[in-house]
């Protein structure tokens, strides 16, 4: 998880999302995590992480890995 902070933290965007956003988009999200398989290596369930640049309130988020440390922009 760390390089993927760091890969974000040089586009300009931290963890978290922009407080307009939905709390139920959220929770969609981090559903089709849970249930997610991971492409690179087959595990099951992956990590939501959320992003914002906090100037423009621009959003990412990308399903991780815990296993091999693949993450999947959503």
């Amino acid at each position: 998880m760390d390089a993927l902070i760091r890969r974000m933290a040089e586009e300009g965007y931290v963890p978290g999302s922009p407080g307009s956003m939905e709390t139920s988009d959220h929770a969609i999200e981090a559903e089709l995590c849970v249930n997610g398989i991971c492409e690179k290596c087959g595990h099951m369930g992956l990590e939501y992480a959320p992003f914002v640049d906090r100037t423009s309130q621009d959003f990412r988020a990308f399903g991780y890995c815990s296993e091999c440390g693949y993450a999947e922009e959503l």
